[in-house]
């Protein structure tokens, strides 16, 4: 079952840069519940956390594809030193900001400066599509990034919690950089594996030039959003009511250790079923269990069911950035993967503010119906957009479903694409 995980993993520096990258986004599963158990431990607000949160993630959505297209022009090296630096700066301000009871604004400040992070999401995928070559490949490089990813997620919310209630309220902000320090250390260092700066600017990639099918599946992205930042507040609120205040972060790791099976599982297959199809399953299994995780009435079935309802979460994930794949050159593939930032980010911004002003005014199972409202959305959305990334994603002639099929991006021209080479003979 993990043979095509250690075939991409044998590439001369693959494993290298697959983690110390996984090392380097551990503020991707750590930063945003710390902060959030932070604010409201020191300031005993749920709807100022969410508030708070939001702000950092809005700001951080909008830069994600400024700095995406920096690292894709300039080299993941050269963009990547600077925006750590802005990161730290700003972990290190909401702190001390927070342990002192600053005024709000202060803590505004603080996730703004720690939101220009840049996209420590993509920078190993865009390795991955440098070096690999096929479609196959490409997916099982994708799902495997899906499930490491997971293994964050896994750990990264239940150490946040117990370092917050246990330890010191900033401790899990504090543990985040670091990692993510020592995490980008090694990751830039290796020269061998990182893309080539973009040698042409290409079209520009702002306004009706985005590929339609990238534009549909950042909408959906919004729906996957507003879903994840209503889970993160709604968790711990109602562990919280449930008297285990402690076991939130331990229930979310439940989820994504659902998630990390699901995609795991989901690398293995060399799919034939359209691209397309797929992420519409992907939606509507995640959709259905979100809406029977809102039912929950203790912690037991928050766990149970957030694990099974976890499980299509890396392949809707996974999905999404083979849309991107599938649709952009090779040299604007992390450019391309921020717009799905941009859209998740929103969407987590939404949630947080939103879900932490039902906990407040009405109680965490509030929150979880509004999780669960999103993913319903974000189905509906799907089945929307189906036939722009149907057009998007699909192979020509007889041979579309096949999985060996050579990706677009390996042939379009300069600039955004959005549709398959045409064959030479048609």
């Amino acid at each position: 079952m993990l043979a095509p995980y250690r075939s991409i993993l044998s590439r001369p520096g693959a494993a290298a840069f697959a983690f110390s990258g996984l090392l380097a986004r551990v503020p991707m599963a750590m930063f945003n519940i710390s902060f959030i158990l932070m604010v409201q431990i020191e300031y005993g607000s749920y709807e100022m956390a969410g508030r708070v949160a939001a702000i950092g993630i809005l700001c951080w959505a909008l830069q994600t594809v400024p700095t995406s297209r920096l690292a894709d022009r300039i080299g993941q090296r050269a963009a990547m030193i600077p925006l750590a630096t802005l990161h730290v700066i700003g972990a290190a301000v909401g702190v001390w900001a927070a342990v002192n009871g600053e005024p709000e604004w202060v803590l505004w400040v603080a996730v703004i400066l720690a939101s220009f992070q840049g996209p420590l999401g993509s920078l190993t995928r865009a390795r991955w599509s440098h070096m690999l070559d096929s479609d196959d490949d490409i997916h099982t490089a994708f799902a495997l990034e899906g499930a490491l990813d997971e293994v964050l997620f896994i750990s990264g919310p239940a150490l946040a919690t117990i370092l917050a209630t246990t330890v010191w309220p900033g401790a899990g902000i504090l543990v985040s950089t670091g990692a993510m320090i020592i995490g980008l250390t090694i990751l830039l260092s290796q020269g061998s594996t990182q893309p080539p700066p973009r040698k042409t600017a290409g079209s520009a990639s702002l306004g009706l030039t985005i590929p339609p099918s990238i534009i549909a599946a950042t909408v959906v992205s919004l729906g996957i959003g507003t879903m994840f930042g209503s889970i993160d507040i709604s968790f711990v609120a109602f562990a919280e009511e449930a008297g285990h205040k402690g076991w939130s972060g331990l229930a979310l790791g439940v989820v994504a250790l659902g998630s990390f099976s699901g995609g795991l599982l989901y690398g293995t297959r060399h799919w034939r079923t359209p691209l397309w199809k797929r992420f519409i399953i992907g939606c509507a299994i995640l959709a259905g269990g979100m809406l029977v995780l809102a039912f929950s009435v203790n912690m037991l079935m928050l766990a149970v069911v957030g694990f099974f309802a976890g499980i299509a979460i890396a392949p809707t994930l996974t999905n999404c950035d083979t849309i991107v794949q599938r649709v952009v050159n090779r040299d604007q593939i992390t450019e391309g993967m921020g717009w799905l930032r941009i859209g998740q980010g929103v969407g987590v911004s939404v949630g947080a503010w939103v879900g932490g002003y039902l906990v407040d005014t009405i109680d965490a199972q509030a929150g979880l119906a509004l999780s669960a409202g999103a993913a319903i959305t974000m189905f509906g959305l799907a089945l929307v957009t189906a036939p722009i990334i149907r057009r998007g994603t699909e192979r020509p002639g007889p041979q579309a479903d096949l999985p060996d099929a050579p990706p677009p991006s390996m042939h379009g021209a300069d600039g955004w694409i959005d549709a398959p080479p045409v064959p030479p003979n048609s």
